[in-house]
């Protein structure tokens, strides 16, 4: 599994866990996006959250749990958002957000990995151009 940014946030801000993780599935494999690692810490503002988000980054670390886009995963990313942009005409604001949902979508791709968010729509978007495994 690779949890989006959007599962994190609520969690760190209110202790609010998404629902698939509170099903007993055992002890579920969990990765860490450098993608939604470089959104939390672009939200941080103090130092209690970056502390935070340094011990979760170690955590995975040292678990050999983080992944990264590769090459490949980033020229990708750029023919899905063409893609995206000219079947559903987003404005550019949109494409160069939807860019990190792409790459944490072909990261999960890469190792075979579960996709849970908070924000499926856009996920769900991305599914007509990447195949990869998806839980709203």
């Amino acid at each position: 599994m690779i949890l989006d940014t959007s599962v994190y946030i609520p969690f760190i801000n209110d202790g609010i866990v998404h629902p698939i993780l509170e099903i007993d599935l055992g002890k579920p494999v969990i990765y860490l996006s450098v993608v939604v690692i470089a959104e939390l810490y672009a939200g941080a503002f103090d130092n209690q959250s970056i502390k935070l988000l340094d011990k979760l980054y170690k955590t995975f670390y040292d678990t050999q749990r983080i992944v990264t886009p590769s090459a490949n995963d980033w020229q990708t990313t750029g023919k899905v958002i063409a893609k995206l942009g000219g079947k559903h005409g987003f404005e550019n604001i949109f494409l160069s957000r939807i860019q990190n949902d792409v790459l944490i979508a072909l990261s999960a791709k890469q190792i075979g990995a579960f996709v849970i968010t908070n924000n499926a729509k856009d996920f769900i978007r991305i599914k007509e151009f990447v195949n990869f495994n998806l839980i709203e």
